[in-house]
């Protein structure tokens, strides 16, 4: 017999970090049944009540399996039917054989495994390499400082969310999220991440994941192309006939996706000069702090230490605009707890911060982007837009030294407009160098941040005192969105597709789930045209 059990609550103190696989008294107690009857649970939804700190309390919806006849203290209520978990049509309508997905990142991973699974044996073009290929770029730029510009943070198996903390949490409400879970969860991702209320996976893990996930692909049929760019489409009578890649080959397809990801700034340019319909949208600039992961944890937990059962506390804050609109908002955004921060770049003399976490998130520092969006209206087209967030980054080049060390000053000094002397410890593993990180953002864009920064303050006492900016933050979205028919979800140009943060489709503030999902819903569409 299965029972609903909804708002169980447990005191968070003295609880181990493996309560979640330890609920069966809790809930018999619940139920007024012996521990004996509890045959399995399945966690439906775990949260924090943190309203009273420190006094910590976890809170469970679950679904309980109880032997038949068990007697009960208190009336049982049956779990209602299992829902569908979202899982696509993989039927195949139209004999689709062998389409390219450009880029193996969430959007075009879950493209390809439904593409695969419908039997299509998609081709998958990949400019930087396998994600173990990739690890080795990494650590060798970390050696020696030469940034490989096609196998680096961002470009490789995987995308840019391989080293980002594996966040899944997205405000995107779609069925197939579901089933995005699952299939984590099928190769290798904790079972956590089905009712954590802010799942992660981490950044140490997600390459096993990915390759696991390829690795069905393949077996399906699929194939990858490594070290394989994509330069252009190859358009006839305004229908995508393949792919024109940068070594000047050209390799046709009945149908052609673009899963490039929004820092293939020049591929993105390649396609809208190519007539495929774009236009402007909007995004965001900012920079990073960093606090000691002891702070943030007082900050939510009330309490320096984490306990073992929640681990390392994050944090969300905004700021609205003010009165008459002269300063916008800001918000924080990708907030990694126990994490460090990396160069995001695929440029050479560009410079761009980003966060990321492992699984255990145990490091000794948090940190967050703090941005803020920018005036369209100063910009006329894409190139211009990219040429700006170009600009940005060989400025935060050039105001690190130019061999990747980062510029950073205190929240204070950054609030002040001075560039002091630095903490002697930090996550960032290539260094950091003293200077005005301010001075380098535009100039409303600055005043947003100083007037969020000091909202969270207000907010959180310290927060300026133990923070240290470190700049800048600029591969937050695309300025660029490719439109897209709403029924065939193709481009302007037939049989071509545009998908994920690269497309400007991921919606919300982008990331893993949301481009996973849009990259499933036009697989569904390829099917069924």
């Amino acid at each position: 017999m299965k029972i609903s059990v909804e708002n169980l609550t447990l005191n968070v103190k003295g609880l181990p970090a493996t309560i979640d696989h330890e609920l069966q008294r809790y809930i018999a107690t619940r139920c007024g049944i012996k521990a004996s009857d509890v045959l399995g649970y399945r966690i439906l939804k775990r949260s924090i009540d943190a309203r009273h700190k420190p006094d910590l309390k976890l809170i469970y919806s679950l679904v309980a399996t109880i032997k038949d006849g068990a007697e009960a203290v208190y009336p049982l209520v049956p779990a209602p039917a299992e829902m569908d978990n979202g899982t696509p049509n993989f039927e195949c309508k139209n004999g689709l054989l062998n389409p390219v997905v450009i880029g193996s990142g969430p959007a075009g991973l879950f493209c390809a495994l439904i593409l695969a699974q419908a039997g299509c044996r998609p081709v998958i073009l990949e400019r930087g390499k396998d994600v173990d290929s990739r690890h080795e770029d990494i650590d060798d730029f970390y050696s020696t400082r030469k940034l490989n510009e096609e196998s680096n943070f961002l470009f490789g198996e995987g995308g840019a969310g391989t080293w980002s903390d594996g966040k899944l949490y997205t405000r995107v409400r779609d069925g197939r999220i579901g089933y995005i879970l699952d299939t984590f969860i099928k190769f290798g991702a904790p079972r956590e991440i089905g009712y954590f209320s802010h799942p992660h996976i981490g950044s140490d893990k997600l390459p096993l994941l990915i390759s696991a996930i390829r690795d069905e692909i393949i077996a399906l049929g699929g194939e990858f192309k490594w070290s394989t760019r994509a330069d252009t489409i190859l358009v006839k009578g305004n229908v995508c006939k393949g792919v024109v890649l940068a070594n000047g080959e050209t390799l046709e397809a009945p149908a052609v996706v673009s899963a490039c990801g929004h820092s293939a700034r020049k591929f993105i340019l390649n396609l809208v000069n190519a007539g495929v319909k774009s236009s402007l949208k909007g995004f965001q600039v900012g920079c990073r702090i960093e606090h000691p992961q002891e702070f943030i944890n007082q900050l939510r937990y009330g309490m320096r230490k984490a306990p073992p059962a929640l681990g390392s506390a994050e944090y969300s804050f905004a700021s609205k605009p003010n009165a008459n609109g002269s300063i916008a908002g800001a918000t924080t955004f990708c907030m990694c707890p126990g994490g460090e921060l990396i160069p995001a770049t695929s440029d050479s003399g560009q410079l761009c911060t980003n966060g990321m976490s492992n699984s255990d998130r145990d490091g000794f520092f948090a940190n967050a982007a703090i941005v803020t969006a920018q005036d369209l209206s100063q910009f006329r087209t894409p190139a211009e837009a990219f040429a700006f967030l170009d600009m940005l980054e060989k400025k935060t080049f050039e105001a690190g030294g130019g061999d990747y060390t980062c510029p950073a000053q205190t929240a204070e000094d950054f609030m002040r407009g001075t560039a002091g002397e630095l903490p002697d410890d930090g996550s960032y593993g290539l260094g950091l160098r003293k200077f005005r990180v301010d001075s380098l953002l535009p100039e409303a864009s600055k005043r947003a941040i100083r007037r969020a920064i000091k909202h969270i303050d207000n907010v959180v006492p310290g927060y300026i005192d133990n923070g240290v900016v470190v700049g800048l933050e600029t591969r937050v979205s695309s300025p660029v969105r490719f439109d897209r028919d709403p029924e065939t979800q193709e481009t302007s140009v037939a049989n071509f597709y545009a998908i994920g943060e690269g497309a400007g489709m991921a919606g919300y503030a982008g990331g893993i789930m949301s481009s996973a999902v849009d990259g499933i819903r036009i697989a569904e569409a390829m099917l069924r045209k």
